[in-house]
């Protein structure tokens, strides 16, 4: 990712990711936690893939789709 601005770190910022961004990618600590439910759901529902990412310090993490290349 080149840009940071693109990653949205915690349960807030990744549910405004997937609520008012175009979200590339979904990356949390565990599938079965139970703050994430949300989380989960919405994704499925737009589609996004989900991601664990064992080492991360957030719960979740949102990554922004970027408007011109990269990323794919």
């Amino acid at each position: 990712i080149d840009d940071v601005n693109l990653v949205k770190p915690g349960v807030g910022e990744t549910t405004r990711v997937l609520l008012r961004r175009v979200p590339w990618r979904i990356l949390v600590d565990r599938m079965d936690n139970p703050f994430l439910q949300h989380i989960l759901l919405l994704a499925k529902d737009r589609g996004v893939p989900v991601e664990v990412y064992p080492g991360l310090t957030y719960s979740c993490c949102g990554i922004i789709k970027p408007l011109k290349g990269g990323t794919e």
